[in-house]
């Protein structure tokens, strides 16, 4: 079986979708991303009832630190 790459154009535009979520996250929350990684998840599929393998996102952040300035 050979898979076609994807053209880098659509690869780029994802990425910048993807940096849009990723900086909102962390406005919203007061933190950086530490970590992204993509896993298989067994989840009961509603429809049918049966299980199966879904992909998921998880994602790792670390609080900013306060700072306070001395006036």
């Amino acid at each position: 079986m050979r898979i076609t790459p994807i053209p880098q154009a659509e690869v780029d535009k994802a990425e910048r979708k993807i940096d849009n979520i990723l900086e909102d996250l962390e406005e919203e929350t007061n933190s950086e991303v530490q970590d992204i990684d993509l896993e298989d998840v067994v989840e009961t599929d509603p429809a049918t009832g049966k299980p199966g393998v879904h992909k998921t996102v998880d994602v790792t952040v670390q609080p900013r630190p306060q700072r306070k300035w001395l006036k």
